[in-house]
């Protein structure tokens, strides 16, 4: 219980550091991608300006457009280079400064599908013929002469060499964090051990006090109900009405009493492990017969039908006493808490898949159990009714105790219930 408890804190501390190295590596990817775009778009921005002017100028010197020298960013030592098409009006190349011949014809294609406004950068990809990644930003601008168009420039950079770069830096982030990662889980394992010590060991005192309380408890109970019994068997005493009630009632509460210390015991030592399970093949049909005769004088007193259906010989192989207890429980539960008149039946069947089982099925026409209280209808000392379930003897600690049973035979129990129509405590036993 305690390990699953303690990876299960680890898992979670896991997760949330994954949650957070995620959302980091995101949050710098994206806030290192924005940057470097908003940086190079203003500088493409400005040199486009500046090859208008200059396109106009030499324009007006030579009545034509001239190739003007080639100019390379301050960056260049980082592979980005800077680029430029001029295009007169009828859309035939002027001059051009050409980028890498590797992206020359991807380049171009953008540009004659061009539909950008004047200064609007934007950034491109396409593939080259290796099957690579080209990444360029382009800008146009259009060539004015005071109102005269004279033509269109675009300039470009290759920021290729960039993402590349990025890319490295985001696969050595992801490794990076992985390694983190398994080195956080590990120390939080160990923390998480650390941390379950003092947990530990307020539970096994508990546990123990427990078992030895109720081993204790046997002894003095065992003497009041003979004390009881003896003055109750006692003809040459007359007893008033009145004493012979109390009496009554003290024997009641001690064989309640004793019954909830055999069942808190049966709880601790099954924590302990010290329950010793003793599988043998028996038939489960003739098991229930037999415990549906012992328990018919409760149902008649009620008016319950009580019934069983399904397979006559269905052997199994289990703790012979345990399932008898199972069976005891479930079935003394339907019956105290199916009104006059009802109707408690024990379905037995085979069932296949995922892997050759008997359920066993205890269905009634009781009031049903709400949502909220059948997830918390297994745990120690729960009861729904707790007025209902005092009157009717009930501990709370039945079914805890059938749930223990069926997961030490490697079963599952889960409960089916309408509000108004009934419930049914379904249970899967390996055969």
């Amino acid at each position: 219980m305690f390990e699953k408890i303690r990876n299960r804190l680890t898992l979670r501390y896991a997760m949330v550091m994954m949650l957070l190295m995620m959302a980091f590596i995101v949050a710098s990817s994206t806030g290192l991608l924005w940057i470097l775009y908003q940086e190079e778009q203003q500088d493409l921005r400005s040199f486009t300006e500046e090859e208008a002017r200059e396109q106009v100028g030499m324009y007006k010197e030579k009545d034509a457009f001239f190739q003007l020298p080639s100019k390379e960013t301050e960056d260049s030592d980082h592979g980005a280079k800077i680029f430029y098409y001029v295009f007169d009006t009828n859309g035939q190349m002027a001059v051009a400064e050409e980028p890498d011949h590797v992206i020359q014809s991807g380049v171009l294609r953008i540009i004659h599908k061009w539909d950008a406004a004047d200064g609007e950068v934007e950034l491109k990809k396409f593939r080259l013929p290796d099957g690579d990644r080209a990444v360029v930003m382009l800008c146009s601008m259009k060539i004015y002469d005071g109102s005269q168009v004279l033509g269109t420039v675009f300039v470009g950079e290759d920021i290729s060499a960039y993402y590349r770069m990025l890319k490295m830096l985001l696969i050595m982030m992801i490794a990076v964090s992985i390694i983190f990662l398994i080195i956080a889980a590990f120390a939080g394992h160990l923390l998480a051990g650390q941390a379950m010590i003092p947990i530990k060991q307020a539970f096994f005192r508990q546990r123990e006090f427990a078992a030895d309380a109720s081993h204790e408890l046997r002894t003095p109970l065992s003497v009041i109900k003979l004390s009881v019994e003896a003055v109750q068997n006692d003809k040459d005493q007359k007893l008033s009405s009145f004493s012979t009630q109390v009496l009554d009632d003290m024997n009641s509460e001690v064989l309640r009493m004793a019954k909830m210390v055999t069942d808190l015991l049966t709880l601790a030592r099954a924590d302990a492990g010290a329950t010793n399970i003793i599988k043998e093949k028996f038939n489960l049909a003739a098991m229930v017969e037999t415990l549906i005769r012992s328990v018919q004088p409760l149902a008649i007193i009620k008016e319950i039908k009580l019934e069983m259906r399904g397979e006559d010989m269905l052997s199994i192989m289990a703790d012979r006493e345990r399932i008898s207890q199972l069976l005891l429980i479930l079935i003394d539960n339907a019956i105290k808490y199916t009104p006059v008149g009802g109707k408690v039946d024990v379905l037995l069947t085979r069932t296949a898949t995922p892997k050759p089982s008997v359920m066993i099925a205890v269905s009634d026409t009781g009031e049903g159990i709400s949502e909220n209280d059948r997830k918390l209808i297994f745990e120690r000392f729960y009861r729904v009714d707790k007025a209902r379930s005092r009157e009717e003897g009930g501990t709370g600690l039945g079914l805890s105790i059938a749930k223990w049973i069926v997961e030490v035979h490697d079963g599952k129990i889960k409960v089916e219930s309408t509000l108004g129509k009934g419930s049914s405590f379904i249970v899967i036993l390996p055969l």
